[in-house]
């Protein structure tokens, strides 16, 4: 992961996702397959859809990913994160998430760490 560009705080969410993937160094099209793969992989009882259970190793690795940059999370924040997730993506509420909102999910992951690229950046250059 390349942090050479700070998140712009007043940009859209979509503009701040492209910003993101830059920062990264991930074209979209490249996303777009790894969130297929992903899907794949995660679904692991190959039910077509991704329950909470299966989203939590993927959640906590985006949390680590994040701890390793600097931020922190309260014990209620690590135990309510899949939930959290589950409600913000799972648009049509049956308690799975199709290719789209697991791909949400991955769009959330995504920010959440460039976010916090850009945070640790902010941090050094002050």
């Amino acid at each position: 992961i390349h942090a050479t560009t700070t998140m712009s705080a007043s940009a859209p969410a979509g503009e701040k996702f492209n910003e993101a993937l830059k920062v990264m160094g991930v074209t979209a099209e490249q996303f777009e397959a790894e969130v297929k793969k992903g899907f794949i992989a995660a679904d692991t009882d190959k039910s077509g859809g991704i329950e909470a259970k299966e989203l939590a190793p993927i959640v906590e690795n985006v949390m680590n990913a994040m701890m390793e940059i600097g931020t922190e999370f309260t014990k209620s924040e690590k135990e309510s994160a899949v939930a959290d997730v589950m409600k913000l993506v799972d648009q049509n509420k049956d308690g799975k998430l199709d290719v789209k909102e697991f791909g949400d999910a991955m769009k959330l992951g995504v920010l959440a760490i460039a976010s916090a690229l850009a945070a640790k950046s902010e941090s050094k250059s002050a």
